[in-house]
């Protein structure tokens, strides 16, 4: 069996309406609207509509600088992100199969069944497929930009708009508690930033509760969280006013609640990517974590980067030792 195309490469082109993804699906652009089946927008008069692909029938190239379609993230070839019209796919290397998958914690948002819909724009299931090692999921597009390309432009008033409606959806979230840190079905939490340095069934409660109580977090009760509102996962319409959408669910679960303001505090992962201004750069979060405080919100941030730069320590004695670390 031919090993997979590399994660950036599972788009290609048939031709200028038509697109092979993965292997798996055939993606068409037509005017003509389905009766049935999975399809969507383009943001005008025309759907995109996705089926099995007769693989004796096309051939493929890669995409075009012209196409319709075109990659808009790509982290070193293990996640990829592509948009069709009002919709985005995204393909992962399947490295954690016991986690919670993003279409489950989608789906449970959006059931009423577990509580209120939330009250901020988040996207909405399209499809989803797990082949060859490969996670496919096609999702509803949140209008606006992502608050990286958004906030250069933005006013003070706006810039704090967004963080009060952050904070706003992390108490809502907190609302939905549960007595096990872990993923919305009890699945595993793939939150790296709570997973023990060089723990190797990281992501299980027994695990991540460990380690919170080291870093002395209360753990009688656990809350919903993101996990990862940086600036690339806040999508901001300034339409009308200011409304923050989130999107990027994969890490989302039940965590102590102390961790929500502790993660705006240490996840550098969540700055701006802004070039030589190291200060603009962490104003997102350290805002965010500001307002969290106002809010009554805790944090044991500095009992994180101590057990972190211990860590590494160790990590770094171990090498110059010629000890293979964890």
């Amino acid at each position: 069996m031919p090993e997979p195309r590399p994660v950036r490469q599972s788009v290609c082109e048939i031709d200028d309406n038509s697109w092979i993804i993965g292997d798996v699906f055939l993606l068409s652009h037509t005017t003509v609207r389905p009766s049935s089946g999975c399809f969507w927008s383009d943001g005008g008069n025309a759907f995109y509509i996705l089926s099995e692909p007769d693989h004796s029938k096309h051939q493929t190239r890669p995409l075009s600088s012209t196409s319709l379609v075109q990659l808009v993230h790509d982290a070193g070839d293990c996640h990829a992100v592509w948009r069709f019209g009002e919709a985005f796919l995204k393909v992962q290397v399947l490295s954690t199969p016991s986690r919670t998958p993003e279409h489950i914690t989608l789906n449970y948002l959006h059931d009423p069944a577990n509580g209120p819909a939330p009250t901020f724009p988040t996207p909405r299931v399209l499809y989803h497929k797990e082949y060859d090692n490969r996670y496919y999921l096609f999702t509803s597009r949140v209008p606006g930009n992502t608050l990286e390309k958004a906030w250069p432009s933005m006013d003070e008033a706006t810039k704090q708009a967004c963080v009060g409606q952050v904070v706003k959806i992390c108490k809502e979230l907190a609302q939905r508690r549960n007595n096990e840190i872990c993923g919305v079905d009890g699945g595993g939490l793939s939150e790296g930033w709570i997973k023990p340095p060089g723990a190797l069934d990281g992501y299980s409660h027994e695990i991540l509760l460990q380690y919170c109580k080291e870093l002395k977090m209360k753990c009688d009760a656990f809350v919903l969280y993101h996990c990862d509102i940086g600036p690339k996962n806040a999508i901001v319409d300034l339409r009308e006013g200011c409304k923050v959408g989130l999107v990027d669910w994969e890490v989302t679960g039940f965590v102590p609640e102390e961790w929500i303001r502790t993660k705006f505090c240490v996840c550098w992962g969540m700055d701006f990517d802004f070039p030589d201004n190291d200060v603009e750069s962490k104003d997102w979060r350290q805002r965010v974590q500001l307002q969290l405080a106002q809010e009554g919100f805790f944090e044991v941030a500095e009992a994180w980067k101590s057990r972190f730069s211990k860590a590494r320590s160790e990590s770094t004695m171990e090498s110059t030792l010629g000890i293979a670390s964890c």
